[in-house]
This record gives C-alpha cells, sequence and structure tokens, in this order.
C-alpha cells in the first residue's frame, strides 16, 4: 500500500521548509539562485502587478526573485523578472525618486523595476530612483524565516522608518495588498525563501489526502501575460491570427489595427496614467474585429514538463460570439507526439456572461491618458473580471514519459462576425502526481473498487465514467467527497448542484430541492453516498479513445470515452452498494417520499412502480409504471403512494422554478444570466415583440418568452 510521502522542502503539514539566506545568495546554479518570496501570513507568493504593472502584490503563484549581496555591509539587493527603463531592482520607491511626484501611485510602494540614476527637484542632486538595499533578518536562529525592510530616509512624505515588507490579511479577489508598516505584524511580516529546487522536488507520483497538487507554473513563461514581458514570444500564433508589436523594445502589441487580430495588453502602449492605473489588467485576446480570415486559429505554448502523470491545466478566459456567429473557443493541453484521448484534451472555455457592453470601436481604441476616466478599454475590463476569480476553466491531461513536451493555449474557431471576442490570461499548470482511481457506472460489483488497491491516506485523479449530458438534469452520487473547486473543474463553472428539501411549504403537489452554494472552491459541496441532482455546462473532457487500469491479480478495467477526469480525490472507504436518504413526509396521493441511490449498476428492477428518476435523453422527470434497473452513480425518488399512477400530479423545483416537461415551456424563472443577443422575444400568446433580446428590459413589465424560457421583466 502506498505511503505517505513529502517532498524535500516541505515539513509533515507539507509546509514549505524555507532556505538559509546565505544558501541562495549570488548563486550560480539556476535551481538555486531563482527563488520565490512566500508569505507565512497568507499562504501566497511575492508578484507583481496594481500600478504600471510594476508595484509588488501577493499572489498564490511568485514571481522570480535573485538575491545578491549588496555594496552595503550586511545589506542585500534584489532583482524580479521585469526590466523597464527605470531599472530591474525591487526597490522602496520614495516621493524624490520619480518624476511626477505629485501622484501617490509613483511613491511609497515597492516597486520591481527600479535602480537608475536620478536627480530630484528637492535636493538637485543624482541618486538611485528608490532603495535598493534590504535587510534579510531571521525572526530566531534556525527558523529559515524573514523579516524583509528597508530604511526609508525621507520625511516629507509621512513615511520615515524602517519598513517591513508585509501582506495584507485579506485579499481582493486573487491578489492581496502589500503594506508597509514600521515595525513587524507578525507572520503577515514574514517571509520563506523557496526555490526552483524546492518548487521540482514537490512533484511526486503519490500525494497525501491532506496535500495539494505541486505547482509547476514556473515552467510556463509569461503566464499572466504581463506588461513588456520580455517573453510573451513564447506564445506562438497560428492557423490564420496575426499580430505586430507597436514598440518592439518595450514589447507592447498594437491594438489599433483590425489586419492584426491577436492582442495582448490593456488598449494603451505609451507610459501615461492610463497604462499606470491599468497595467495590472493586461489580457490576451482575439478579436474578430471584421477580419475573418485571421479570427481563428490558436495560441499556443510549448511546455517541457519534468515527470509524467497528471497535469491540471486552468486559466481564466471567455469567448462571447456576435449574433450570428458560430464561433466556440477552448483551452487545450496536448502532448507531443501522441494521440491518445487522456493525453490530447480540451473544453470549450466559459461563455461571456455580459457584465459589461462592448464595441468595435472600443476594441480597436488607442487609449490614452485623456480616457482614464472616461473610457475604459473592454481588455481591462475583462481583467477586473478575472481578478475577482470569474471565468475559471481547468482540464486535466496525462503526460506519458518525463521531459515530454506539453503544447497548452487557446483555440478559435468558426469566428465570423466583427464583434467576436476571445479573452483569457493567468494560465496555471499543477502536478497531479501519477496515481489514478476509477469510478465506472457500468461495473455491477464493488470488487472492481477493492482490485484497485486504493488507500484513504493518498489523494488521486479520478476516472470517472458517469454519462450525461451538458445542460440537462441528472442525478448524482459517488462514493468520494468533491469541493465546489472540483466539481466545477469537471463540470463547468457555472454547472449547478442541488439537494432534497421535501414538500413545499405553500405548493403541496410540488417537491422542492435547494441549490448548494458553489462559491468556495475548498468547501466540500458533495459528500460521500449523498444523493444530488446537478446540470452539467460542458461534456466530459476527454471525448476519444480508453482509459485501462490494471487492478489486483492482474485483471484489467477498461473504461471507453467519454468520461471525465478529476484531481485529488480521496476514497475515505468502500461504499455500500445501495443507500437511503431518511424518507420525506408529504400530504399527496404519495405519501412519503425516499431519496436513494446506488455505486454500481443494478441489473434487476431495483427501482420500483411509482418511482421518480430523470430522464437521461431531456432530464426531465418521470415516474415509473413498472420497476427499473439502473446504472451506478444515479438515484431516484421512492413512494409509497398505492394506484396505478398516483405520482403524476407532482411537480419538482429547484430554489422555486419548476424543472419538468408539464408544458412545452420550462416554468417561470428570473435570469440573472442575460439572454444571448440573437434570441427573439415573443408574448405569452406567441407574438414576436421583439427580435433581439437586447431590447427585453425595454418592454413593459410582463412574462415574456426568449429561447423557450419564461421570463419575468419587473
Amino acid at each position: 500500500m502506498p505511503t505517505k510521502s513529502r517532498a524535500q522542502g516541505q515539513n509533515e503539514k507539507h509546509q514549505w521548509n524555507g532556505n538559509p539566506i546565505n544558501s541562495v545568495v549570488n548563486h550560480s546554479d539556476d535551481d538555486m539562485g531563482t527563488v520565490y518570496l512566500y508569505n507565512v501570513g497568507t499562504g501566497k507568493f511575492l508578484n507583481a502587478g496594481s500600478y504600471w504593472g510594476t508595484v509588488v502584490i501577493g499572489f498564490n503563484i511568485g514571481m522570480t526573485v535573485h538575491i545578491q549581496n549588496s555594496t552595503k555591509s550586511g545589506y542585500y539587493t534584489m532583482t524580479g523578472p521585469l526590466v523597464t527603463t527605470e531599472g530591474k531592482y525591487i526597490a522602496f520607491g520614495r516621493q524624490m525618486d520619480t518624476p511626477d511626484p505629485n501622484n501617490i501611485i509613483n511613491y511609497n510602494r515597492v516597486y520591481v523595476d527600479r535602480g537608475v540614476d536620478w536627480k530630484d527637484t528637492w535636493s538637485n542632486t543624482t541618486h538611485k530612483n528608490g532603495i535598493l538595499d534590504w535587510k534579510i533578518k531571521e525572526t530566531s536562529h534556525g527558523s529559515r524565516t524573514y523579516y524583509i525592510y528597508c530604511y526609508n530616509d525621507e520625511s516629507r512624505a509621512n513615511m520615515q522608518g524602517n519598513i517591513y515588507l508585509t501582506m495584507a490579511k485579506k485579499g481582493t479577489g486573487k491578489t492581496y495588498d502589500i503594506e508597509y508598516p514600521h515595525t513587524p505584524e507578525g507572520k503577515y511580516s514574514q517571509w520563506k525563501i523557496i526555490t526552483k529546487k524546492d518548487l521540482k522536488e514537490a512533484f511526486k507520483d503519490t500525494y497525501a489526502s491532506d496535500e495539494a497538487p505541486a505547482d509547476a507554473t514556473f515552467l510556463i513563461y509569461d503566464q499572466q501575460f504581463e506588461r513588456g514581458n520580455i517573453y510573451v514570444k513564447k506564445w506562438e500564433t497560428s492557423d490564420g491570427l496575426t499580430w505586430k508589436f507597436e514598440k518592439p523594445e518595450a514589447y507592447q502589441f498594437k491594438p489599433d489595427s483590425q489586419e492584426y487580430t491577436y492582442y495582448v495588453g490593456n488598449g494603451a502602449v505609451s507610459s501615461n496614467y492610463y497604462m499606470a492605473e491599468y497595467a495590472g489588467y493586461t489580457t490576451a485576446n482575439v478579436r474578430n474585429v471584421g477580419n475573418d480570415d485571421h479570427a481563428n486559429g490558436k495560441v499556443t505554448q510549448a511546455v517541457t514538463t519534468l515527470k509524467k502523470g497528471w497535469y491540471k491545466v486552468s486559466c481564466n478566459g471567455f469567448y462571447n460570439a456576435d449574433r450570428g456567429s458560430n464561433m466556440v473557443s477552448s483551452i487545450f493541453a496536448k502532448v507531443q507526439g501522441t494521440t491518445e484521448g487522456i493525453s490530447n484534451v480540451s473544453a470549450s472555455l466559459n461563455k461571456f456572461n455580459y457584465e459589461f457592453t462592448y464595441t468595435k470601436e472600443d476594441m480597436l481604441h488607442l487609449y490614452k491618458g485623456d480616457d482614464l476616466d472616461t473610457w475604459v478599454s473592454p481588455y481591462v475590463k475583462a481583467g477586473k473580471e478575472f481578478e475577482k476569480g470569474k471565468y475559471n476553466n481547468t482540464i486535466l491531461v496525462y503526460v506519458p514519459t518525463d521531459g515530454a513536451v506539453l503544447n497548452i493555449g487557446i483555440e478559435i474557431t468558426g469566428s465570423t462576425k466583427d464583434r467576436d471576442w476571445t479573452c483569457w490570461d493567468n494560465f496555471q499548470l499543477q502536478y497531479c502526481g501519477n496515481n489514478d482511481m476509477v469510478l465506472d457506472e457500468g461495473q455491477t460489483s464493488l470488487e472492481y473498487l477493492i482490485k484497485q488497491g486504493i488507500s484513504p491516506n493518498n489523494a488521486y485523479t479520478l476516472i470517472l465514467k458517469r454519462t450525461m449530458k451538458p445542460g440537462l438534469w441528472s442525478s448524482i452520487t459517488l462514493p468520494v467527497a468533491l469541493t465546489a473547486g472540483q466539481f466545477k473543474t469537471a463540470f463547468g463553472d457555472y454547472a449547478k448542484l442541488a439537494r432534497l428539501k421535501g414538500q413545499d411549504e405553500s405548493i403541496p403537489t410540488r417537491i422542492d430541492f435547494e441549490s448548494v452554494d458553489l462559491t468556495d472552491d475548498d468547501k466540500t459541496v458533495i459528500c460521500p453516498s449523498r444523493l444530488y441532482i446537478m446540470q452539467s455546462t460542458r461534456a466530459a473532457n476527454v471525448s476519444t479513445g480508453s482509459y485501462e487500469k490494471i487492478l489486483k491479480g492482474n485483471t484489467k478495467l477498461i473504461v471507453e470515452a467519454p468520461y471525465f477526469t478529476i484531481n485529488n480525490v480521496v476514497l475515505r472507504e468502500i461504499p455500500n452498494e445501495i443507500f437511503k436518504e431518511t424518507p420525506k413526509w408529504t400530504t399527496t396521493e404519495a405519501g412519503n417520499i425516499q431519496f436513494c441511490g446506488t455505486q454500481i449498476k443494478q441489473t434487476s428492477a431495483i427501482v420500483p412502480a411509482q418511482s421518480y428518476v430523470l430522464g437521461a435523453n431531456n432530464g426531465k422527470w418521470y415516474y415509473t409504471k413498472t420497476a427499473l434497473p439502473i446504472k451506478g452513480f444515479r438515484c431516484w425518488i421512492a413512494t409509497n403512494a398505492n394506484g396505478t399512477s398516483p405520482a403524476k400530479p407532482l411537480t419538482f423545483a429547484v430554489d422555486g422554478k419548476v424543472e419538468g416537461d408539464v408544458t412545452t415551456i420550462q416554468g417561470l424563472e428570473q435570469d440573472t444570466r442575460k439572454p444571448h443577443t440573437n434570441a427573439a422575444v415573443y408574448n405569452l400568446h406567441g407574438q414576436k415583440v421583439a427580435s433581439d433580446a437586447s431590447n427585453l428590459n425595454s418592454l413593459p413589465a410582463g412574462i415574456y418568452i426568449v429561447n423557450n424560457k419564461k421570463i419575468l421583466v419587473k
């Protein structure tokens, strides 16, 4: 049986040990000389973003840092990944260090691009444009935990004294601000030095049940599409996409020509205050803007992996097909040199949810300082949505050999309209080990689970064979727990999950389900051997081929695609084959109702007559006239009613919305997602009242039909 293991750079709780400062300073070996600064209080790393795109922030992945001995005895200097005309050093910027000392965004912060000579207007003397010398002091002997601080000799900006590099206790979306107190603020002012060697050693075949996958994002160049990143050309275009640098020396793309469809940036190219305010919101984009011939294709980076096994590839991103367009955009991960389905994976990006509007002119405008308060680019608006944690897209891919090259990126197909737009940012990569488990809806006993030799102490990549159709309600029960993040990874960022509540208090003939909150990615939302209904928004991520698992006794378990893959799943115990919730009493002819489920395929007619089941083809509730068999990982609602078909009058609702084929219209809903703009609008008499659903809110109050759904306009 596999045992728990840990990386050499981690303790038994899988926390980073850190490294002594003298083991990394001026180190010539890249694996030891390249470090990441890890904040003890938040568990986040130091990175760059915010104003100008060069102010330090906290993020779940870190920027590369190199530490050198300073010419000043007992002090150190640090360099980051960016180089601008202002320098390459990580430094505290004073008011006297900037050409515009009247704007607060230019000083009293740590920047990653300082270090050139500068003459200030107050003293008329030449000095470096920031405080480059840092104290890196151990919190206690042997702790490998450090306070990082500098001394600010400027009094005019009310920040004179020691400045401790400190991370805010709470973040805004995915990022954390950096604060600058004069005295340490506990663990939020404490840092550990993590080396690239530590990150590589975290790649293990087996991960403990309480252990997160190893971060492998450091293998990706320019994963955040930063302003002026010298590695942006590691992302290569193909199959027709076009682009051009407006300023090659600054790696700034040209936004204001329809000749170029691939664009990285925020809409500006000059160092104006629009750029300063929004440099932290640069995104990667493919926009049609009237250039159909060059609006489709791929943006790809070839990543050299370290170990064979499962990799989790993710990004923030969406696509929006303009009215009449059939464009679809996808995230992909494909291993070079193999055609196996598990090694060639893709999934559609999330669809744009219309948090804002945009025009072709917005996309082609060259944004300047005068636009700061009046005109914000759609690229920036999208970046702000990503910062909130929206539009997550994740796929799992299997790399069959050590050191294989993995192509990751975005593909656009079918674009034919000017406002077709695909936007993405923040590519990340995690290594999930080389252990897997299989859950197969077609197995008729639990023996296949036992023969997999699964340890309750270890985490596995789950191969889940559970057939369902996107957009339709399905029942679901599993022998494992899933977090909200895992659920959305498998079934889509806008997938739905609900549990049985019981008889509606106001409508006796209605049975209510209530939604499970999916906002906290770390919260468990599916508990083992509990019963739910769900609605996926994406198809299974492996669509071709088959997966083979060797069982004890040298027998084989073969699962045919399509199937889902989910990382970091734990099987605590072998489940019971069949289980039932406590019966819920109703006043209807159905009597008590009981939610029941099975973890294996039942070949005998185990679902009683006069039960409710969800239809696989249309996601609607049906009542059974005769007893039926059922596949694994499914549920049904049994009744104790008498008669031939007493259950028929019952209806079902999720959060008050009726679900069921009672009429050809799927019940009344107030939908927070705006309808697709090319959908016609009808009144209840079937008369067309608008040709475009974007005009819905201009209609008088009432009930309208869009895409075969009733929409309430107040």
